[in-house]
């Protein structure tokens, strides 16, 4: 399931993915415990006044019970993460903002037609001066994860991210390629998948090295912030990483 552009240009993301990509990595990171889809889903009638109709069911090609879910606007993605603690709000507002909240909201201002709008927009005053404020430098060996995923859009290498899950760079090269993210073969090895590449998982960036009248083309794997989330998941629930893998 993958985010799609419906024909008003509104953003939406099923609320699993939401939870599997946005939610549970932030948490993870943050020390908490996973949600379950079940606790999503009441989370998501109490704070949206759903009902259980208004659900739709996905089912895992027939493995268990197919689970329910919602496509989630950006308005409804910000009010859920907002129910969760400082520091995992702090991350999931940091991925949403790289959905572009421009593209999806009315080009000119609007007042609020209810009381949950109003809230968001409060919610969404106060977050803009707390960033405002806290806009300095921060000299110390270890970054906070939503603050540095926040400005990696560019993407850092592999052996830096290995480093903040106590992977070594070799470890991490090692699985990849056993996942089958990362290519096997003489001809592009250490590359991404152009699938994960697509995705926005990783991007590659080309120097060039040697003389003039040789120039040679080296090829560097980069993970995106989008992505340290999604792999840090993965890792997790594969069961390499433990479930605070700071």
């Amino acid at each position: 399931m993958e985010m799609t552009v419906i024909q008003n240009n509104e953003l939406t993301i099923s609320s699993l993915d939401f939870l599997n990509d946005y939610i549970n990595p932030a948490r993870l990171m943050a020390g908490e415990r996973p949600l379950r889809n079940a606790e999503m889903v009441r989370k998501l009638i109490d704070e949206l006044d759903l009902n259980k109709s208004d659900f739709l069911f996905y089912s895992n090609g027939g493995r268990g019970r197919p689970a329910e879910y919602i496509d989630m606007d950006y308005d409804q993605m910000f009010l859920i993460g907002m129910r969760e603690s400082k520091s995992v709000r702090k991350s999931v507002l940091a991925q949403l903002k790289k959905l572009k909240p421009s593209e999806v909201t009315p080009q000119h201002p609007q007042l609020p037609q209810s009381f949950a709008e109003a809230l968001m927009l409060a919610a969404n005053q106060a977050m803009q001066i707390e960033q405002q404020q806290q806009q300095i430098a921060i000299a110390a060996p270890k970054v906070d994860f939503a603050e540095r995923i926040a400005k990696i859009d560019q993407g850092v290498k592999l052996g830096e991210y290995a480093k903040t899950v106590n992977l070594g760079p070799k470890k991490i090269f090692a699985l990849l390629r056993d996942m089958k993210i990362l290519i096997r073969g003489c001809q592009g090895y250490n590359l991404p998948m152009q699938q994960y590449i697509d995705a926005g998982y990783f991007v590659v960036r080309q120097t060039t090295y040697g003389p003039e009248d040789d120039k040679r083309i080296a090829n560097t794997p980069l993970i995106t912030g989008k992505g340290e989330l999604w792999l840090t998941n993965k890792l997790v629930k594969s069961g390499v990483l433990k479930a605070v893998a700071a």
